[in-house]
């Protein structure tokens, strides 16, 4: 059956009735909240999505995608039954049209629907303005020394962190498996990246709900496009709103330690020294009691986060020796800090670097499986994607990057297993300011 392509949203019937899916056109919301559409389209399960933590598939123009049992994804997604086939329907996207080809003795139907999901999204952006308590924008230097003071106290007796000898939270979260994982890395003070991902999917509704844990890998400051480099207060503005997020969900809201979370005068990218512009701008605009209190902040913070599905850092596994109880102790191991927030992949110009052989054993010094996935950031392949899978053919190694300033990834458990989200970036700050 062929269909045009502005036929869509589409529901699609696998089977005689065994799992129903829709299919939107995705969309980006603008300044003023309306939808700009965009060429690909996504097929989800609609009994789960936008409702709980869930997952959809992308297809793209001039390719094709076959619904189906085989594709172990999919059955993680979908929740496929025993009746769905292996290839049970190929979905061609063509010049002008979308093709739908039944392969399965127990047939395929298709049919319109209405689309409400984009609802969902206002009305979660409305949501998130009530819980934070104001526009998205620079606090007033009193509020924002207050708001940082407070959040220092919760740091010092955070959830799921063992104390060290000092008495003080380690440098390792062991998350429970009944906090759904939902991970970021490197924002780089692209705020509409992060409300992008707190808008979508039911993200913000499992962090009220108690259910989910956002996990942030560090690097939220210091802007990575070109001209803007020098810029800091979007970095400002993002940790305010990181900061209101962790004081209202203390037990959900985590930031990992990188290497750009700090003032030092190594930290430079391409000739800006932005480690030494981030101290000036935050002492010249919040004061010296403001930078005193952010550097305490930087101390408190963690370094590793574990789970039985999943452990991430901001930047590589070490290549010396780790053990769990040195996670903790991390103030001992200054040279554990330092490859686990700057290091990167083996190369020949890099002969310190990690390798595969690293996170196998990083995995084993915590105790997990060895198929675990390893999330990290700090290093992304290219300038155009948000997620790499298997980064150097090291199986279930993941890098993620969600500073770039079209889409934005993330990662986060469904069905049992840690898939990757991709979401296009919505004009969101604007929109929030101007909700009443």
């Amino acid at each position: 059956m062929r269909v045009p392509l502005d036929a869509v949203p589409i529901e699609i019937t696998l089977g005689l009735n065994d799992r129903r899916l829709h299919l939107y056109r995705e969309n980006r919301l603008d300044r003023e909240g309306k939808p700009v559409w965009l060429e690909s389209f996504i097929i989800v399960d609609p009994r789960t999505y936008m409702r709980r933590i869930s997952g959809f598939v992308r297809l793209s123009p001039k390719s094709w995608l076959a619904l189906g049992s085989s594709d172990e994804l999919q059955k993680v997604i979908f929740d496929y039954p025993a009746a769905i086939d292996e290839q049970h329907m190929v979905l061609i996207y063509g010049r002008d049209e979308l093709i739908f080809r039944n392969l399965s003795d127990a047939g395929t139907a298709i049919a319109p629907v209405i689309d409400n999901v984009g609802l969902s999204r206002i009305g979660r952006l409305r949501r998130l303005r009530e819980i934070i308590g104001g526009p998205i924008e620079l606090l007033p230097r009193d509020d924002a020394l207050r708001l940082i003071e407070q959040v220092n106290r919760l740091m010092r007796s955070e959830a799921y962190r063992s104390t060290d000898e000092r008495g003080l939270p380690g440098g390792l979260i062991a998350l429970p498996r009944s906090m759904t994982p939902v991970i970021v890395a490197d924002l780089h003070a692209q705020v509409d990246n992060l409300l992008t991902v707190l808008a979508q999917n039911a993200f913000l509704d499992a962090l009220e709900e108690g259910c989910a844990a956002l996990v942030i890998l560090g690097d939220a400051v210091h802007c990575e496009l070109d001209g803007q480099l020098a810029e800091m207060e979007s970095s400002m503005v993002l940790m305010d709103l990181i900061l209101r997020l962790k004081l209202c969900f203390p037990s959900q809201v985590f930031y990992l330690r990188g290497n750009h979370d700090s003032f030092s005068e190594d930290l430079a990218k391409d000739g800006i020294p932005q480690g030494l512009l981030w101290a000036k701008e935050l002492s010249l605009k919040r004061g010296p009691s403001y930078l005193k209190a952010m550097q305490e902040f930087y101390d408190l913070l963690p370094y590793v986060v574990v789970s039985p599905d999943f452990i991430a850092c901001h930047a590589a596994p070490p290549t010396s020796k780790v053990t769990r109880q040195m996670l903790i102790e991390i103030h001992q191991n200054p040279s554990l800090i330092s490859e686990l927030t700057s290091n990167r992949l083996r190369r020949p110009n890099r002969p310190l670097g990690y390798s595969g052989r690293n996170v196998a054993k990083f995995r084993h010094s915590l105790h997990l499986d060895p198929a675990t996935p390893l999330i990290v950031g700090h290093t992304p392949i290219d300038n155009e994607a948000t997620v790499w899978l298997n980064v150097d053919g090291i199986e279930n190694h993941h890098v993620l990057f969600s500073a770039c300033p079209d889409t934005v990834g993330v990662f986060a458990r469904v069905g049992g297993r840690m898939i990757p989200l991709i979401y296009p970036v919505d004009a969101l700050s604007s929109m929030i300011n101007a909700l009443a």
